[in-house]
């Protein structure tokens, strides 16, 4: 499992550098670049040669000080990944170079940490939420609170529209560290009834019989974001998956809580999106 987990150096991205800590100690299986983006400004003074050798010093230094900043966090547990690498890149658009690095460099998962206490909230409107509408690859989204606890149980959640295909997706993530799926879909009129038996019967076959699949009446007195928020406080699992279209309608239908909710989400569990 190769995973890009960007940084800049402050408090709020350990959360993305402790989880990834976490996987190492479930998998032996976890390759991970630490990434730090910077852009460099050239003084209308300076010569072509003089900001070259400048901006070569300053990636030197930098790549010392990320080191030294990954390694305070990691400890010495740095000895379970499989791999360990640090990378500065220069850049003028981050949120692209993020992508474009991920997709060049064929990494399984980008990593990042925001901050607040309602993750999907905090997504909207942020720079993670450019990456997770634009990528190809996985984003996972760790809340900037995060500590390091094993990861027992994940909770996918399913629209039940193309259910079989997201399961074996997110099978390569959960296998790799051994842990639970339980599936969580909120029953809907509006689905054709025979796909949500063909599907329902999916997890009574064998390939299915180690997943949990937990249908929920929709009550539609509350948005989904509160549902979901209060399933997880209820059952505690250790990470949230998703998939979501590019559009940001259906990010935003999906996640953006209602009135009532008053922009609040609290599980503060980290979030894995797949693009559909």
């Amino acid at each position: 499992m190769k995973l890009l987990v960007t940084t800049d150096f402050s408090k709020n991205s350990k959360g993305a550098i402790r989880f990834v800590k976490t996987l190492a100690k479930q998998s032996k299986d976890i390759e991970v670049v630490f990434y730090h983006v910077v852009d460099f400004l050239k003084p209308n003074q300076w010569n072509d040669e003089y900001f070259i050798s400048y901006k070569k010093d300053e990636i030197e230094r930098l790549n010392v000080k990320l080191k030294k900043f990954i390694l305070a966090i990691v400890k010495e547990e740095k000895d379970k990944f499989s791999s360990i690498n640090f990378v500065i890149d220069s850049t003028y658009t981050v949120e692209n170079n993020i992508i474009h690095y991920a997709e060049k460099n064929k990494f399984d998962y980008i990593c990042m940490a925001t901050q607040g206490a309602g993750i999907l909230r905090k997504v909207i409107g942020t720079h993670t939420s450019y990456i997770v509408n634009n990528s190809k690859i996985p984003v996972l989204v760790i809340p900037s609170h995060y500590r390091s606890k094993s990861i027992k149980k994940i909770t996918y959640l399913s629209d039940f529209e193309n259910t079989k295909n997201e399961i074996t997706k997110i099978s390569k993530f959960y296998k790799s560290i051994k842990t639970d799926l339980n599936v969580l879909h909120y029953s809907s009129i509006v689905l054709d009834k025979t796909k949500f038996e063909r599907t329902k019967n999916l997890f009574k076959t064998a390939d299915y019989k180690d997943i949990k699949l937990n249908i929920v009446k929709n009550n539609l007195e509350y948005s989904l974001v509160e549902r979901v928020a209060h399933y997880v406080e209820k059952s505690k699992p250790e990470l949230l998956i998703m998939f979501t279209k590019r559009e940001k309608s259906f990010f935003e239908s999906i996640f953006l809580p209602s009135k009532s909710a008053k922009l609040t989400y609290s599980t503060k569990v980290p979030v894995l999106i797949y693009s559909k």
